[in-house]
C-alpha cells in the first residue's frame, strides 16, 4: 500500500468536499521496457492512481499501453505517463509522480475536479485575455520541494484556461529523450510551445509563470504588462496614506520607516510557497487598515542588505516599525484574523 490509512482518511475527505464532478485519470506504460526505463516507476503510477480511485469513486482510472493508437495519436514516449483530464483540462504527467509529485498529482485531480484553480484574481483576469493555444512543459526534479510550487502553478494554469494552456510536467530524471530534444539539461526549467529557443531555466513564481503565459498566448499581453510594471513602479514611490503594499528595497527601506508612524513589513522571497499564501492577505489589511498601518513587502533574495541587517533566517517574517525603530515581528503564514491580532499587539 502507498498510502496509509490515515491518509486515506485525510484524501477521502478532501476528494468529497473538493470533487464536484467525475475526473478521468488515464495511465500509459509499456508493456516490453527500453535501456534505462524502470519497471517500479511503471508500477508505482498505476498503483498510486489505483488507490486514489478506491478512495474516491469520482477518479475514474484507465490503464494504457503505450503502443495503444491514442498513447500514438498523443505521441506519448515516457512509461509510466499520467494524464488528469475532464471536459475542459488535461495536465500530463510525463514519468511517474514519485516523492513531492504526487502531491501535485492529488492536488491536479482535486483542482479540475472542482473546477476551480487557486489562482488570486489578478491573475485569473490575466489569463481571461489569453486567445492562442500555449503548451507548457515544466522540468522538475522529483527529490526537489521547490520545483512543487512550480509544477502546481502550470497546473492550476491549465486548470484555469480550460485546457487553452496545456501543461506537462516532466519529471527529468525519467525523461532524458524529451529534455535531451528540448535542449533541457537541469530543473527546474519551462519550455513554451515545445520549442527550445522558448526555454526558461530556473525558478518561477506563480506570478511569472503567469505572465509567462500571458506573454507567449495572448494579443493584449503587452499592454497589460506594461500597466503592471507602471503599477510596480508606483509602489515604489512612498506615497502618503497607501492602501496597498508598497514596494521596499535596499535603496528606500530606511526611508520608508521613517516616514510611516507605523509600517509592517512582509519580508518574502519567489521561491516561498507560504509567503504566497500571506500575499493576498497583506493586500487585504493594506486596504482594510488605510490610514492606520502602512504596509510593505520586502523580496530578501533581492535586498540582502536589509534582510541581513535584521537578520531574516524564516520567512514569511513580518517586521513592526513604530517611530523609525524595530517594535517586533511575526513569523509564519496564518489567516488573516490571527496576523491581524498580532499587529494590533504592537499599537
Amino acid at each position: 500500500m502507498l498510502i496509509d490509512k490515515k491518509s486515506e482518511g485525510i484524501l477521502r475527505d478532501k476528494f468529497e468536499k473538493d470533487l464536484k464532478k467525475d475526473v478521468e485519470v488515464k495511465v500509459f506504460s509499456r508493456n516490453v521496457l527500453l535501456a534505462g526505463e524502470n519497471i517500479e516507476y511503471a508500477r508505482f503510477g498505476e498503483n498510486l492512481v489505483k488507490e486514489l480511485s478506491g478512495i474516491s469513486g469520482k477518479i475514474k482510472p484507465v490503464f494504457l499501453s503505450l503502443a495503444d493508437e491514442e498513447a500514438k495519436n498523443l505521441a506519448l514516449s515516457v512509461s509510466p505517463t499520467v494524464i488528469v483530464k475532464n471536459s475542459s483540462a488535461l495536465v500530463e504527467f510525463a514519468g511517474a509522480p514519485v516523492s513531492y509529485q504526487s502531491g501535485v498529482l492529488i492536488e491536479v485531480i482535486s483542482s479540475v475536479g472542482a473546477g476551480v484553480s487557486g489562482l488570486g484574481a489578478g491573475d485569473k483576469d490575466k489569463l481571461k485575455n489569453i486567445d492562442r493555444d500555449v503548451s507548457l512543459d515544466v522540468f522538475v526534479a522529483a527529490e526537489s520541494s521547490h520545483d512543487v510550487q512550480m509544477s502546481l502553478a502550470a497546473c492550476k494554469i491549465a486548470v484555469e484556461t480550460g485546457g487553452r494552456v496545456k501543461t506537462r510536467i516532466v519529471e527529468i530524471s525519467q525523461s532524458p529523450d524529451i529534455a535531451g530534444g528540448l535542449g533541457v539539461t537541469s530543473a527546474p526549467c519551462v519550455v513554451i510551445n515545445g520549442d527550445k529557443n522558448l526555454s526558461y531555466a530556473g525558478f518561477l513564481a506563480e506570478d511569472k509563470m503567469v505572465n509567462l503565459v500571458l506573454k507567449h498566448g495572448s494579443s493584449k499581453a503587452d499592454e497589460i504588462l506594461a500597466a503592471e510594471e507602471k503599477e510596480a513602479k508606483r509602489r515604489e514611490k512612498l506615497e502618503d496614506n497607501p492602501g496597498y503594499p508598497v514596494v521596499l528595497t535596499d535603496g528606500n527601506f530606511d526611508k520608508a520607516v521613517k516616514k510611516y508612524p507605523f509600517i509592517v513589513i512582509d519580508c518574502w522571497a519567489e521561491w516561498c510557497g507560504p509567503c504566497r499564501m500571506v500575499h493576498p492577505i497583506v493586500e487585504s489589511l493594506a486596504k482594510k487598515r488605510k490610514g492606520e498601518i502602512v504596509f510593505g513587502k520586502l523580496n530578501v533574495d533581492e535586498n540582502r542588505m536589509i534582510s541581513g541587517r535584521y537578520g531574516i533566517m524564516s520567512i514569511p517574517t513580518l517586521l513592526v516599525f513604530k517611530n523609525g525603530e524595530k517594535a517586533g515581528s511575526v513569523v509564519g503564514a496564518m489567516p488573516e484574523a490571527t496576523l491581524e491580532a498580532k499587529i494590533n499587539a504592537y499599537k
